[in-house]
């Protein structure tokens, strides 16, 4: 019997207890029964990982002042024009042109009667007098030589730390209109939704080609800017950076134009075959019963938006701190040590940290959103009341799906949740660089097919990883999860056996939805890449002479206007946030797919593996499966059989 099971999915399992897990027709009874508290130790070190930020937090709003970003700091570390003993003396002064120590003044020296200037710059450290020279403010809040080629060398941008610090600040610091940013890809994935749910191929159509247009629209305006923008004078020295950058951003945008383009030329007949499917992964999401994961999932995008807003605030504030060093300079042919202020380089540290923990944050939201997803699908299929602990179905049951996965969710497992989302993003970017390399077959080591042996040896470690590691950390988990309550990579093992068992009999939905769900998640991810471009172009308040700030309404006028600033360094942090947002809404329509599949695949097994017995899959979900006609599995058998890859 067990050889009989072996050679039954020895083309797909890629274990002997994959092939043996299989689902019994009593064990429906032990779906959605919680038995266990999961995978505690991740939710303790996420919970450390949150009480840090917590302090790094406070930290920031004890020390921090962003417009240290933007404003002179004299030597001593006081910012011009703000603290109390420089409050009345706004602008910044360099005595000695040829060293970067600033001092505060009122106004600009114009000649050398306008007094004299003292500095610790002198032999052995000791302060130095020196008379003031011609000066006038041609950037920002500074007091620069009028002889250009000085000027220059003063202002010129050494450090890249300082430059990405004031490439974000300027972002992340003009709240309203990040927000508006931030908007865009959750009004976008709304839309979006509703248009798979009518016209689906229609839908994604024009998602594909319009974000194609737009990223050559955009690296064509880059190209102009990068003409304007050397132009200013002293752009050149204070962006030396985002200049250097510029051209990879463009060649980037030109790059994601070719393959959106491409993408939809090679995907119309697939999307004429998701077509289908697409309306019955919708059409399960408005069922009257799975509806509330609608605006389940909307407050989960607008908390998330909320965060987004209080993180960048926080970094922006973070990345203001100072501290007091030591810097050893050659003063009169002699080298000293002389006190200087710089960015705190532990907060440097603190910065990194921030940003992991905001990374493991947000895919813990969306991780949380997609356990809701799945238990309120899988209610609705198996038409099963919530149970508790002892087996005692709750009152309201079906009637109440959200409170039950809530309240299952926070008692049980947000230990899993956070295990999946510290490791989910880096697992699936190693195994999708792997696709490159190695064959998704299991096995390859007993293929007569002398190519996949030696992928087998060549790629040994990668592979083995992926059997044991990488493999586990995908959507379906989150199915299987909340229906049996194991832990995170018990459900794991148990959802990629069945779903191994199933291949080449019953056709997967997410194969029909996967990467047209990718494309359109890259999509809405992009359009915040887009606005945050034309937003952040536009001149600020009085071009370089006054302090840069910018609302959302200046913003919005400035669209237009001859642009003399450009966010590009910003552009890649607020494309990650867009990602977020957007999947916050997006991700119905996977979850979608893997709940209907797995769902299908338990009720098929329970029935004795036969689909026609299938016992609770409704009738719209049953004539899709008709129409597909599961014509994609005996494809996908026939090409294993032809490629030999033989045995467990």
């Amino acid at each position: 019997a067990r050889a009989a099971v072996r050679d039954q999915y020895k083309f797909f399992t890629a274990t002997e207890e994959e092939a043996f897990s299989v689902f019994g027709r009593a064990e429906v009874k032990g779906i959605n029964r919680i038995r266990a508290v999961t995978d505690v130790h991740c939710l303790i070190a996420f919970l450390v990982v949150v009480v840090i930020m917590l302090w790094l937090d406070a930290q920031a709003r004890l020390f921090g002042n962003v417009l240290r970003l933007s404003e002179p700091l004299d030597f001593q570390g006081r910012l011009c024009g703000y603290d109390k003993e420089v409050e009345d003396l706004p602008l910044g002064y360099y005595p000695n042109p040829y060293s970067d120590m600033v001092i505060c003044v009122k106004a600009c020296p114009k000649t050398s009667n306008d007094g004299n200037f003292t500095l610790p710059d002198g032999p052995m450290g000791k302060d130095y007098v020196r008379p003031a020279y011609p000066t006038d403010k041609v950037y920002g809040q500074l007091c620069l030589p009028i002889d250009l080629h000085l000027a220059k060398s003063i202002v010129a941008t050494k450090s890249l730390q300082t430059e990405v610090y004031k490439a974000l600040g300027l972002v992340f610091t003009a709240q309203s209109v990040v927000l508006v940013v931030l908007m865009v890809p959750l009004i976008t994935s709304c839309i979006f939704i509703i248009g798979l749910l009518y016209m689906p191929t229609a839908a994604a159509s024009l998602a594909f080609s319009t974000t194609a247009v737009v990223l050559a629209l955009v690296a064509m305006i880059m190209d102009l800017d990068y003409d304007v923008l050397k132009s200013i004078p002293l752009y050149h020295e204070t962006h030396p950076f985002m200049l250097v950058a510029q051209p990879y951003f463009r060649n980037m945008c030109l790059g994601g134009s070719v393959i959106f383009l491409g993408f939809l030329l090679m995907s119309i007949n697939a999307m004429a075959r998701a077509h289908r499917v697409f309306e019955e992964c919708l059409a399960a999401i408005i069922n009257k019963n799975v509806l509330i994961t609608v605006f389940a999932s909307l407050c989960v995008s607008v908390v998330r938006i909320c965060f987004i807003l209080h993180v960048c605030e926080s970094a922006a504030l973070l990345m203001s701190i100072i501290n007091p060093v030591e810097v050893r300079l050659e003063v009169f042919g002699e080298w000293h040590h002389v006190q200087r202020v710089s960015w705190s380089p532990l907060f440097l540290k603190g910065i990194l940290f921030y940003a992991f923990g905001t990374f493991w944050i947000l895919e813990f939201m969306g991780f949380c959103n997609k356990y809701v997803t799945s238990q309120i699908l899988c209610h609705t299929y198996f038409s099963l009341k919530a149970k508790n602990t002892r087996g005692e179905e709750i009152r309201h049951g079906q009637q109440n799906p959200l409170w039950y996965a809530l309240s299952s969710l926070f008692r049980y497992h947000l230990g899993s949740v956070a295990f999946a989302a510290l490791l989910a993003a880096p697992c699936r970017l190693i195994r999708f660089l792997m696709g490159f390399f190695v064959p998704d077959r299991p096995n390859l080591q007993n293929s007569l097919n002398q190519q996949y042996r030696i992928a087998y040896y060549l790629f040994y470690p990668l592979i083995q990883l992926d059997l044991h590691v990488l493999r586990f950390f995908k959507d379906s988990v989150w199915v299987m999860l909340p229906l049996k309550g194991y832990k995170y990579m018990d459900a794991a093992r148990r959802v990629e056996g069945l779903l191994n068992r199933c291949r080449g009999k019953i056709p997967n939905l997410t194969k029909f939805t996967s990467r047209i769900d990718s494309f359109l998640k890259l999509s809405v991810g992009l359009s915040a890449v887009f606005w945050t471009f034309f937003l952040f172009r536009e001149p600020r308040h009085g071009r370089y002479h006054e302090v840069q700030h910018l609302d959302a309404k200046e913003a919005a006028k400035g669209l237009f206007v001859t642009p003399e600033h450009s966010p590009l360094l910003a552009v890649p942090a607020m494309f990650a946030f867009g990602l977020w947002v957007g999947n916050g809404m997006l991700h119905l329509v996977g979850m979608a797919s893997e709940s209907l599949t797995i769902c299908y695949c338990i009720d098929v097994e329970m029935a004795g593996g036969t689909e026609t017995d299938a016992l609770y899959v409704p009738a719209s979900l049953k004539d899709c499966y008709k129409d597909l006609g599961g014509g994609e599995s005996e494809r996908e058998l026939s090409e294993l059989i032809a490629n030999d890859a033989t045995g467990i």
